[in-house]
């Protein structure tokens, strides 16, 4: 990334403090809790030329915005409930002079059902849920062999194991989690893979509201118990 794109990226991060998008405590580890912690999924998944990627429940436009400012040849959509949050990096992205990048104001689970269903290569989702319900709000907008990359502290064993059995249920995998090579967050941040590798079933992702109420994961997982 050009010097001048990181000043600028400082620049609207901290305007983003002082609206309260982010805490006050924020300004000072910007850069090793948020901008490299998202800047960090391009050395695990590259973005390519002609990409579409989606970050889901984008709120500030973590970690979409600076990877569309780190990888202006990929295009760029993020989705959040929050008009206020969107409005702002609708703006910033205006000037920051990016034509890479698309904000859409929905929420996911009715975004899953409609025209981008399938048509993104990868999805990223940071801070947005539980793992089993990124899972279920991320995989049915994924085409065949694309992948979903979470950001996150360590996940436990119990979530791994809910998330996995929710991806067989959408036409997906959990393939691995590895450290995220420019993230401190909890010590060492760490981002979990998971793949699409069939199409999900048009049942998912369920309703409004469903999806973190009863986790695809858990709902199995105690029908076992």
């Amino acid at each position: 990334m050009a010097a001048s794109d990181a000043e600028a990226l400082e620049r609207a991060y901290a305007n983003a403090v002082h609206l309260g998008f982010l805490g006050p405590r924020e300004l000072e580890r910007l850069w090793e809790r948020h901008l490299d912690d998202a800047l960090g999924l391009a050395a695990i998944r590259r973005p390519q030329p002609g990409e579409h990627w989606v970050d889901l429940g984008s709120g500030a436009g973590l970690p979409g915005l600076p990877l569309a400012v780190a990888h202006r040849s990929t295009a760029f959509t993020l989705v959040d409930a929050q008009r206020r949050r969107l409005d702002w990096v609708a703006a910033t992205a205006e000037d920051l002079r990016l034509t890479n990048l698309t904000v859409v104001h929905a929420r996911l689970e009715d975004y899953g059902h409609g025209p981008a269903r399938e048509s993104f290569d990868v999805a990223t989702a940071r801070a947005l849920a539980s793992l089993p319900v990124v899972a279920e709000l991320g995989l049915p907008l994924l085409k065949t062999e694309g992948q979903l990359l979470v950001p996150r502290g360590q996940p436990d064993a119990d979530e791994l194991e809910q998330a996995a059995i929710a991806c067989e249920q959408l036409g997906g995998r959990l393939d691995e989690v590895v450290p995220n090579p420019t993230s401190p967050i909890d010590r060492v941040g760490f981002v979990v893979i998971m793949a699409k590798i069939a199409a999900t079933s048009p049942r998912f992702p369920r309703r409004s509201g469903v999806p973190a109420r009863t986790p695809l994961g858990q709902l199995r997982k105690n029908s076992r118990s």
